[in-house]
This record gives structure tokens, sequence and C-alpha cells, in this order.
């Protein structure tokens, strides 16, 4: 494409943009179409100029420098253009305007970028659009916003490709987020001339941990725009227990909970995660802020349908223990590992059953693994299945194990307590809450001989396996229906 021809197509989407924006900052936009679009943009933005000038509010001005830059302005550009437009002529901020926007075009890739301005509720569902990963976020994510879409019609939004603001999804990335059957494993290319969506006078929902690319122009977009900001509040591990983690997750934090600041509502997943929110916004009248509104949404307790038959205790030939989570040092597998040689050594049977990711770093677990393999111990660890398959593990364990150091909820046992199956759980925070109302033995996860009591008891004393069963299956039931239903209420309530 020549230059002059690129010119004219950054020009005709420079008029497309100012066309959008222009409802929503002049009592009278007409007329914003043209056969020229150098007039056409030149009129249209000095009138767009006079008119944020004569009201200079930090929503407006954030909305004319989306229009200029199809790009989600930071805190420091949005203060930068509030002076300008105030020690400025109409004609001189205009062309300070100009300047600054073609800066951020080149830096963000984004001058032929067109863009929808949309009410309602616009979900950021980024990261588990675009990657195969099925963590404990991305089922959340792949849970609620179906039933969501399917029910209220949310506006479903990643970001562009040099993370300067939301934009529609490909194909690929609304079908991993709504219609999920397991990894595409085939890598999903951005699109060439995307849309930029842009939130206004609604509620943006962040479902997930953002990058620190996206933080800073998020926590711009809750301080600034006249948008309503809910964060789904998994924990704050990366800082309260930032040596279970890996060194750059605590920076990578830090930069969301600047997001957080300037959040109306976190809806955290268990009560444990909503305390430590609350003890973060607790610290913000030191700064002028009063935070968010933190609530306790907790996530449900319940297997789909599918998971109903896919398998029973009786169907193995020796006890089954299952564990589920990722082999990272957070989750305490090195515990597990130990106490199963312990009871090993006693002559008990049994297979232990170890089925997550790999983690962050796996060699210690990975060494004890192989030691253990090497004495000829029943240990399988497996790292590549599918939901029906680890469904079908929960049924058929004699008992289920989870002993993390720090989780925001603990979703292996809630899903082991709602496949009946009984946990023995650590002893605080978000895993005793979840694993509390029946069903589970708590141990400390930092005491391994609490550990190996547990599970000899659940190996060998069949009336307490069968009390704890019972138990389990006692426990009142929290679907996935009911969880989207009251996070759909925290979201959407009026401010």
């Amino acid at each position: 494409m020549s230059a002059a021809v690129q010119g004219t197509h950054y020009l005709v989407a420079l008029q497309q943009r100012l066309g959008a924006i222009a409802p929503h900052l002049l009592a009278d936009p007409a007329p914003v179409d043209g056969d020229d679009p150098v007039a056409t943009c030149e009129d249209l933005l000095r009138r767009l100029v006079e008119s944020v000038t004569e009201v200079p509010t930090f929503d407006r001005i954030w909305l004319l420098l989306v229009g200029l830059t199809a790009a989600f302005p930071t805190d420091d550009e949005v203060r930068a253009a509030q002076r300008q437009l105030e020690i400025e002529s109409i004609d001189g901020a205009a062309f300070w305007l100009l300047d600054q926007a073609y800066d951020a075009a080149v830096s963000n890739g984004s001058g032929a970028h067109r863009l929808r301005v949309v009410g309602g509720v616009v979900v950021d569902v980024d990261y588990t659009a675009t990657h195969d990963l099925l963590t404990g976020i991305q089922r959340v994510v792949r849970t609620v916003v179906p039933r969501w879409h399917r029910d209220h019609g949310v506006e479903l939004a990643v970001w562009t490709e040099r993370a300067g603001a939301f934009r529609e999804p490909v194909p690929d990335e609304r079908e991993r987020v709504l219609h999920w059957r397991g990894p595409l494993r085939r890598p999903t290319l951005p699109p060439a001339q995307p849309v930029v969506v842009v939130p206004w006078r609604g509620t943006v929902v962040v479902p997930e941990v953002p990058r620190i690319t996206q933080c800073r122009r998020l926590t711009s977009l809750a301080a600034h725009s006249p948008n309503r900001v809910v964060l789904v509040g998994y924990d704050c591990i990366p800082v309260v227990s930032a040596e279970l983690v890996p060194i750059a997750e605590p920076t990578r934090f830090v930069q969301y909970l600047a997001l957080v600041k300037h959040a109306d509502v976190v809806a955290a997943i268990s009560e444990s995660a909503a305390r430590e929110f609350r003890g973060f916004v607790d610290a913000l009248p030191s700064q002028g802020l009063t935070g968010p509104e933190v609530t306790a949404c907790p996530l449900a307790f319940e297997l789909p349908d599918a998971a109903a038959d896919s398998g029973s205790a009786a169907s193995v030939r020796e006890p089954e223990v299952v564990v589920v989570g990722s082999h990272d040092p957070r989750k305490n597998h090195l515990s597990v590992l130990h106490a199963s040689e312990l009871l090993w050594r006693e002559s008990l049977r049994f297979e232990l059953r170890m089925l997550g990711s790999g983690g962050w770093t796996t060699v210690a677990f990975d060494r004890r693994v192989a030691d253990l393999r090497r004495a000829g111990r029943t240990l399988t660890v497996e790292r590549e299945m599918d939901d029906e398959y680890v469904w079908a593990a929960y049924r058929r364990a004699r008992f289920t194990v989870f002993t993390s150091h720090h989780e925001g909820f603990g979703l292996p046992v809630a899903e082991s307590l709602a496949a009946g199956t009984p946990v023995i759980a650590g002893s605080h925070g978000a895993v005793a809450e979840t694993a509390s109302g029946g069903g589970a033995v708590l141990v400390d996860p930092d005491d391994d001989g609490a550990l190996v009591d547990a599970m000899r008891l659940l190996l060998t004393d069949a009336g307490a396996l069968d009390d704890l069963r019972r138990a389990a299956r006692a426990r009142p039931t929290r679907t996935w229906d009911d969880y989207a239903a009251e996070l759909w209420a925290i979201a959407t309530r009026s401010r």
C-alpha cells in the first residue's frame, strides 16, 4: 500500500471513529459524513475539541482520546490532555491532540482501526479466548459467560494485538469461550482490521486477572470513563504468599491492585478471598480513595450432568487416592508424596493418582515422583486430560486430597464433594471454608503426620469413610446457574 493510499485509509478510519463518538460528546453531531475525509475530520475534530473544552470532564476527555487513537488512554494521557485543553486555544489543542494521536496510533498500530461504542455489559475474556489453558479461572469464565451470553446477550471483548483497547473476538476466540469442547490446538490470528469495542455508560466485567500491559489502560478506564467496573476476585496469593509463586507474579499483581483501587465492585470467589481484598481496600483512605465494594460470591459446588455416571469406586482394582491440581510448590504435593510413601511402607495398598497441569516449577516434584516410581510405588502423574476424565477420577476415588498452602476457593475440594467423594483438605483459609459443611477431614497443610493419620483412617476405616460419603452427599448443592445468576445480579445492580 502506497503512503498516499495508506494515509487516505487512516483518514477514513479517523472519520469513522470521530463520527462514532460524536453523538456522545456533541449536542448536535450532524453532519459526520462527507466525501472529503480531510475536511470532515477537520470540522468534526474542531467541534469535538470545542465541546470538550467547554465541559472538560475526565470521562469526555477519555472518550475523545479513544476516538482519536483507537486505544484506551492511560491516566497520564488523560491528565496531559486535560491540561492542554485548559491552556491552549481550540486550534492549538486540536493540533496537540492530533500529534499525540499520531504517536499513539504508531505505538499501538491502531491508525486504521474502526470503533463501535456500546452500552450494556462488556466482558473482558481475553486470556480465555486466546489460550487453550483450562485452570480454575478459565473454568469460571467458560462456565459463566456462556450463560450470560445466552440469557442477557453480553458483549464479549478481547484485546487488540498490542493491548491498546478492547476489540471484537474472532470465531475461534468465541468458540473457546462460548462452546468449549476442549483445546483447539491451533493458533488464532488476530483480525487484520479489528473493530475496537468502546464501553460507554455501561458495565465492564473483568473475570480474569489482566496482563500488565492491559492493567494500566483498564485502571484509567475504571478511574475516568463513566462505566461501572466489576472484578471477579480470586485471591491475593501473589502478595500474601509471594514466596509460593513465580518471581514475576507479585509485579503483575500489584498492577492489578491499581485497577482494584478504582473498580466499583470486587466479587470475591469466597469469604476468605473477600477478606484479603478488604484488607487491601482498608488501606486506600490514606490515598484519598474509598475503593470498591467487596462482596463474597462463592463458586459452585456442582459436577455437570455429564459426570453423573462417569465412574464408581467399585470399578477399580485397588483404592484410588486422587489429587487434582497443578504440580507447583503452592499445592503442597510433596507432603502428599511423603505421606503416601510412609503408608506404602506400612504395606497399605492404594494407587496415588495426581492429575493436573505442570505448574510454574516442578523440579522437586518430578524428582520425588521419579524416586517413588523406581521404588515400584503405584503412582501415576497425568497432565493432559479432559474434564470428563477428571470427573471420572473423582467418582472412582476412595477419597481425594487437597492440602494446598493458599487458595482463593479450592475447586478440587468442591468438585470432589459434589461427586460424593470424601476429601482430606487443608484446615485454614478458603480451602477450609470450601470444605466446611460435611464430607471432609481437615488437616494442617504443614503437619505431615496429620496427613498420614487422615489418609490411613480413610484407607482402613470403612465406617468412617461411609460416614463422610453420606455427609458429602447431604451437602446443599450450589449450581453454576446459581453462581452465574448471583454474579450477574452483583454486576448489574444500580450504583
